[in-house]
Formats: structure tokens, sequence, C-alpha cells
């Protein structure tokens, strides 16, 4: 059994310094054969919100501005304790390869932004796949020592598929049942979201930053970040449907080029939505997910 490896911060950890590290690391793609992922824990003992930072957050994902945090604001917060904990070298895989694949998240009553908090994160182990190796990292947004808010992130490290191997479809059951009523609303990923989002979420990875270092990377564009694709989709949602305590559940499909349009479906399912957020056509999916209320 291996030990676990505990990172304290009493205030957040630049990301900036973190890069340098991260960019060259030597780390190998996959857990080797035998490896394992230890239990590698993080905690922020305060959580300090600027009032500025959470304006810019809601504008760039169209929330409303107010006394209560957007759902998916608090991976904002946690995300230098992400950059630490998946930098350490006690986690065996490197971190720029890892595709963030699934995300969910439960919120349990409205969190105002002045209330005194922490945030505790932690990973441990890993599942082999099809596709390769996934690895969940948890963390929670704790008020007065109550999680009213927790989220599971889910990465993929990707496997070189055998030689002559067919490459896996997208699932079919992506959309609406049949004879079920659909409400679609658009909305636009512009140019130079990437590097706007990155700055504020302190995710910088090259993929989103410019077409040029995303081209680097093998993609012809820019890359919209996934967990602002989620915050924006958020937004078009009623107010009431967080309020009482929801959970919002998504799987990242297609990646999302800027500049592009982006449509939302979305239709009703037993104690909440489904939903499908698409290219402008309505055609390619780049995200699908449920919102689904607690109560």
């Amino acid at each position: 059994m291996q030990a676990k490896h505990s990172l304290e911060f009493a205030r957040a950890p630049a990301v900036w310094s973190m890069y340098p590290k991260i960019m060259i690391s030597r780390k190998p793609s996959l857990v080797p054969e035998g490896g394992e992922v230890p239990r590698i824990e993080a905690r922020l003992a305060k959580v300090s919100i600027d009032r500025k930072h959470l304006a810019s957050y809601s504008e760039i994902c169209g929330a409303a501005a107010g006394a209560t945090l957007p759902i998916a604001y608090p991976h904002v917060l946690a995300m230098p304790l992400h950059l630490a904990m998946l930098g350490a070298e006690a986690f065996p895989v490197k971190l720029f390869g890892l595709v963030h694949v699934h995300n969910r998240i439960a919120m349990r009553e409205p969190i105002s932004a002045g209330e005194p908090a922490e945030i505790r994160a932690w990973i441990e182990g890993h599942r082999d796949t099809d596709r390769g190796q996934e690895f969940d990292l948890h963390t929670e947004y704790v008020v007065a020592n109550e999680p009213l808010w927790d989220e599971t992130c889910t990465f993929l490290a990707r496997r070189k598929p055998a030689p002559g191997a067919a490459k896996p479809g997208l699932s079919r059951g992506d959309g609406a049942p049949d004879g079920v009523a659909v409400k679609s609303s658009s909305f636009r990923a512009p140019a130079g979201l990437g590097r706007r989002y990155g700055f504020i979420s302190g995710d910088v990875n090259p993929i989103h930053m410019s077409d040029l270092s995303a081209r680097a990377f093998g993609f012809p564009r820019a890359i919209a970040h996934g967990m602002w694709s989620l915050g924006r989709l958020a937004s078009d949602f009623e107010a009431d449907q967080f309020n009482g305590g929801c959970e919002l559940s998504v799987s990242f499909k297609l990646p999302i080029y800027m500049p592009g349009w982006l449509m939302l479906q979305r239709w009703p399912i037993e104690n909440g939505t489904g939903f499908a957020l698409r290219d402008g056509q309505g055609e390619k999916p780049h995200l699908i997910g449920t919102l689904k209320s607690l109560r």
C-alpha cells in the first residue's frame, strides 16, 4: 500500500509557477504496468473570492452577476489545487495529454460568495478501459464543515490503438427520445475566448490559447475549454433549477473550434432536463448531459 500524499495551502498556489515544470515533465503517458496512483490530497484552508474575478467569470460564461456562485465557478477556484496534485511527483502520469471526458457537479444549495469556505480535493487509483486509463479527481467546496458543492472530474490517458483497430464511434444515445419536445437556444464561442477564459480559470493549456499553439498539438484551430462550455450552457437554464439542489452531469464529445456558433438543445427527463450542446447546425455533439434535481 502506497503512502498518502497531502498538500496543504493557506492560500491558492500560483498556477503560473507550476506550468514550466508541467510542460517539461518526462513522466510516462500511462501508469506503468503494475503501477498505481497513490492517494493525493490537497486542501485550501481559506477560500478568498475576488469579486472582480467572479464578475469576469460570470460575464464570459453568460451567468447572472450576483451574490451567489455560478454552478461551475468552484471548479475555477479549485484549479490551482488540481494542477498542484496532477503535477506532483507522486502522480505517475504527465498532465499534458490527459483528456477531460466526464464531469459531475452536485450543488446542495446556493453558495454565497461571502461565506467563509475551504476546498478539499483528492485523487486515488485508476481504471483501465478500451480507450486507455481513467482517473477520477474529486473536489469539495466546504462551508461550516459541510460540503455544499462536490465535483468529480474524469480524465482519460489515451492508449495508442492497435494497428488496424477501428476508431470508436460516437454514441447514438445523445439526443431527445422521439416525440419529446426540444427547446433550443444558440450562443457563440468567439475568437480569443480560449485566452480570455484561460487567464480567468488558470487553464492555459496551449490547445486553447491560439491557433498556432493548438496546431503544435495536432488541432487545426484553438479549441474552447470544456469547463467554459459547461459554465456557459448552465446560464441558459432557469435559476430555479439550481436553487433547490441539483446534479449536473456531462460527457465531453467533440472539440469546439473557435470561432463558431453552438446550439443547446434541452428536453424533459424524469426529475430534470436532458441536454446536448451541438454545432451551429444542430448536428455534431460537443457535450451531452443531464441536470437533475436533488429534491
